[in-house]
Parts: structure tokens; sequence; C-alpha cells
């Protein structure tokens, strides 16, 4: 009963701030001088310790710091229970295995040594080198993709790097910011040692376990964590660490809240951050009070990024930038776009979100009995929000469309005779005549267009076939837990309230009224 509480408590909270302060999550963090450093007294300190600490507070929840060995940490995280740890390396062995809440650091991998190390030659002539690693820490299942590598896995750090300075292994497998933090902080004389092999960019997260009861605070701490950003609470946080890390390495940076060291953001996976683009539409994709996007729509699209383990903001725009954004761009996430032939082989169609009649709307005294777009009269003027696709539709029908900039007043223009007839939806009709009343009584139906549904999409050209695969799985994951059962729950009460829509969820899509999926 606790966990369905919580999970009701979290769904129903649009500001973190009402999420209830009495949940206590630990923070589990392992000794990283700088980051999490382990303290006499039993406490943490560090960059990954405040941040993680600040998100939790920002989103009402008791943080309990817990210091722990990694190794016995990531044992912890295997029990899926509700928690967090800082500096976990996000990698592909490990993506289906965490909520990838925030990344905190970016940082360069690769092997430090003495010697030159040439890995090519080393394969050609069956040869290997000894490795130093850290005992549970990512780097193992990186390192251990390479035949040429005999591992000795250290307790700590410092352990490591020692192995290398005084022989014992030809190279640690570590990190520019690591190496520096490391000799520097403890004395180390490690002039002889640089990087002789670089694996890639890497970055660590804040994470939680990826389970269906932790999914509802995953997705709640992703959102906060991009409000945390733009506090005052973040820049303090910012300001005391930025200092120290200087002190070990000039190239440090701070870019949206991660930690980098020189232009390492600069690499594939950055460059593959999707665009995600949404018009506003009443109820489901519009701003709240607060200047920030709420609705059902945004709500699922953002849990389906977070099972995805995506980080990017949800934008949005009028339906005409968003067309040329996709069609320009690769790797631009749209939603919620109406499914039709013109634009099937245009996108990789995600998962649906809604169904809806599109219908022509007449004025009740100018009533003709037509069931179908040519059967209007010649030259007809016929309303529609400017760029949506049902106004290619009216120019190719011979008719005159009258693009305006919101439906509110593309009825409007109907109702005052700039246009002769309104090319809308059945739910859009009742949620906007919610709203003017008496202006509606005038106007009645003559027609439906055609049924459609509205889905999450990805532009088609230039797309990443691994984004579209991963979109693919995390939504259909999504849909099959219990928030998404909440989810729509909670969303169709709050419409329940506010309109005379009817609405109801059949098989993963909100359905409009009696429209038949």
């Amino acid at each position: 009963m606790k966990w369905v509480l919580l999970f009701v408590g979290l769904l129903l909270c649009l500001s973190s701030k009402q999420i209830s302060a009495a949940e206590t999550i630990k923070v589990l963090s392992a000794n990283t001088p700088i980051f999490s450093e382990f303290q006499d007294d039993g406490s943490v300190k560090g960059y990954s310790v405040d941040f993680a600490t600040a998100l939790l507070e920002s989103a009402g929840l008791k943080p309990e710091v817990t210091p722990l060995p990694f190794a016995r940490l990531i044992q912890e995280l295997d029990t899926g229970e509700l928690m967090l740890a800082t500096g976990i390396g996000r990698t592909a062995e490990r993506e289906d295995k965490y909520f990838w809440i925030a990344p905190l650091t970016a940082n360069a991998v690769g092997l430090y040594g003495k010697k030159a190390i040439d890995l090519d030659t080393l394969m050609a002539q069956n040869d290997t080198i000894s490795v130093a690693v850290l005992r549970g820490d990512y780097r193992v299942e990186l390192a251990s993709g390479y035949p040429q590598f005999v591992l000795h896995q250290f307790n700590t750090w410092n352990q490591a790097v020692d192995a290398v300075l005084n022989d014992l292994v030809d190279a640690v497998f570590f990190s520019d910011l690591g190496m520096a933090i490391f000799c520097q902080k403890n004395g180390l004389d490690c002039s002889t040692v640089s990087r002789q092999y670089s694996h890639n960019v890497l970055y660590s997260y804040i994470a939680m376990p990826k389970t269906d009861k932790n999914r509802p605070f995953a997705t709640a701490l992703v959102k906060e964590a991009n409000r945390l950003l733009k506090r005052p609470k973040y820049a303090e946080i910012k300001q005391q660490w930025m200092p120290v890390l200087a002190e070990y390495s000039p190239n440090v940076t701070e870019i949206e809240g991660v930690i980098v060291l020189g232009d390492t953001l600069v690499d594939e996976n950055s460059k593959l951050k999707p665009w995600v683009i949404t018009n506003e539409e009443p109820l489901f994709s519009e701003r709240n009070n607060r200047g920030e996007l709420s609705g059902y729509a945004i709500d699922l699209v953002q849990s389906i990024l977070v099972e995805a383990g995506i980080k990017t903001d949800i934008l949005s725009a009028p339906w005409q930038r968003i067309l040329i954004e996709s069609a320009m761009k690769r790797d631009v996430l749209v939603f919620s776009i109406a499914r039709t032939a013109e634009r099937e082989g245009q996108f990789h169609w995600i998962t649906p979100i809604t169904q809806n009649a599109y219908s022509i709307f007449a004025k009740r005294d100018g009533i003709t009995h037509v069931s179908s777009l040519n059967e209007l009269p010649a030259g007809s003027r016929i309303a529609v929000l400017k760029g949506d696709f049902r106004q290619e539709i009216i120019k190719k029908a011979g008719y005159w469309a009258v693009p305006m900039d919101s439906w509110k007043n593309a009825l409007l223009a109907l109702e005052y005779g700039r246009a002769d007839y309104l090319f809308f939806s059945d739910g859009g009709m009742d949620i906007i005549c919610d709203d003017l009343g008496d202006k509606c009584n005038s106007i009645t139906k003559l027609f439906t267009y055609q049924k459609a549904t509205t889905y999450l999409a990805v532009s088609k050209k230039g797309a990443t076939p691994a984004l579209v695969e991963k979109l693919i799985d995390a939504s259909t994951s999504f849909k099959l837990s219990s928030q998404y059962k909440h989810l729509t729950e909670k969303w169709l009460a709050d419409y329940a309230t506010r309109t005379s829509l009817s609405l109801t969820e059949y098989e993963g899509v909100i359905v409009f009224g009696k429209t038949e999926y």
C-alpha cells in the first residue's frame, strides 16, 4: 500500500515541490577525491554528493548519504531497491540496468603508462600488457573487451596508480581528470606517466536501479534535475567546487551541470543528442502557470525519454517550424503529429498518443447537406491552424485556406464570418468550446473527414537506427508499466474536471469521444 500511495502521489505532482517530504532515499557514493570524499566523521563531501543531495531536497525528498566501496555500491544497486548512486559510468552493458538521472562528468578514458603502447602491434604479435583497474568500476567492463589486456583489479585508485609508478603493471585504465586529481592530491610524481591510448569520452551519472517501482521517482527526478541547474542552489555548488577542481587541472569546465575536462564533450555521443519538439495544444501539451510545458503528451514523452536514458529538453514551436526542423536535421523527435498517408514515409512512427476524428464544421444558419470535402461550394473559405497538415488538404481540394495562429482563432474566424467552414477535430472542438461557451452554439459538425492517430515520431532523414530502436523499445516498456497506468488515470481524472470532452484509454492510446481504434 505504501508504494501505491507513493506512485499516485508522484504522478499527481506537476511540481516537484509537491512530492511527499516523508520519503527518505539513500544516496550511495564511493570514495572519489573532489567528487565524493569520505570524511573522518563518516560524512561524505564533494561535487557529486552535493548535486545529488540538492536534487533530492529540491524534489521534496530526504537524502541519506551512504559511503561504500565501489564494488559494494554496485552490489547494493543490483538489489533494485529505491536508491541513487553517484559516479556510475554509463556503458552499453549498463544501459538497461539503470535510470540515468543526470550526467555528472565527461572525461577522456584511456591507458596511462610510462611507455608507448601500440595495441595493433600487440594484437598482431599475440602479445599482452598488464593493466590496472579499480575493482567493480565500469572500466573493468570496458577493459575486458581488449584481448591485449591482462587485468589486475585493485581496491582503490591510489593502489592502481602506484602499481604503474612502481612498474608493477604496464598501465592503468583511468581518465585524464582522475589522473590529475589522484597524482596531485596524493603527492605522487606522475610526470613519467602519460596517456598512451585513448578509448573514448565517457560520462558518469547519478543513476537509479531500473525497476517498475522506481520509475515514477526517476521521471520526477529527471525533470527536477533540469530545474535545479537554473536555481541559485546549483550556482552555489558550482561556485564551491569549480575552484577546487581548477587546482588540479586548468582545463576543467562546467557545461549544463556536467564537469568536463577540456574539449571532451565534442564526441560522437554528444553530437547525437536529439531534438524533441511539440506544438502547443490545449490540455495535452500546454504551458502551465509557471510557463512550463505540461499535459498528458508531455508527461508521456518525458517518461519514454527517461526509459530510453535520453536527457534532452522538450521544446515547443509552431507546426511550420517543426516540419522544417524535421526535414533538415537528423534525429528530430516530434509529437503529437498526425499519421497521414502524405507523411508515412517521412517519419519513423514510434508510438501512438491520441486518436481523434477530423471533421468539417459550419454555421448552423448556413448548413448545406454535404458528406465529403469535394461537395463543398467552389471558392469556400476554410479556417485551419497555420502549418497544420489540413491546410495542404484544403489547397489540394481547390478551396481557400484561412490559416490562423491558434485553433481558437480559427474557430472565431468561422463564428465572425471570416471563413465559411472550419477544418478541426471533434475533441478539439469540445476543448475550445468549453472555453468559448455560447459562441459555439451557432456551430455544428457537417461530416467526418477522417479518423487519425497522433504519434511520437522521429524524422526519417538521417535518423540514427539505434535511436529509433531505443525509443521503440522504451515506449513499449513504459506502456506496459504500472506507471503508465497511473499516468493515464491521473490525466483522465484531471481532464474530467476541466472539460466535457469524453476521453478513454485503449491499448496505449487516448481516444477522443467514440472514435474507434
